[in-house]
């Protein structure tokens, strides 16, 4: 999403964030209305930061995206340090992890 912000600023970042979103949820519909037998699965995937600055970027950019009520934010959470071991598979004790964002199911 920041390099989309960056690319073609935020009020089209938003519009490219929604409309891949509501692709994803499409294809999912689809799949379970037709009972298509294929590999699709809707998955949590995550962004792990190690490097500090950005962890600090990618955390301020989400702030700002929840202080200004972006589109985007509703789909993604911020998941504190001290919790990532329980949402991902990463572990403290082998990475400095920051911090992740997820994307979240709202189903």
């Amino acid at each position: 999403m920041q390099t989309l912000v960056k690319r073609y600023g935020a009020v089209m970042a938003e519009e490219i964030a929604a409309f891949v979103n509501e692709q994803i949820y499409a294809l999912k519909e689809i799949v379970e209305a037709e009972g298509i037998d294929c590999e699709f699965e809707l998955r949590r995937s995550f962004d792990v930061f190690i490097d500090e600055k950005e962890a600090e970027e990618a955390t301020r950019f989400f702030r700002e995206g929840v202080r200004a009520k972006a589109r985007w934010v509703r789909n993604v959470d911020l998941v504190d340090q001290k919790y990532v071991e329980q949402v991902s598979l990463w572990s403290l004790r082998r990475l400095p992890v920051l911090a992740v964002m997820n994307l979240k199911e709202n189903m």
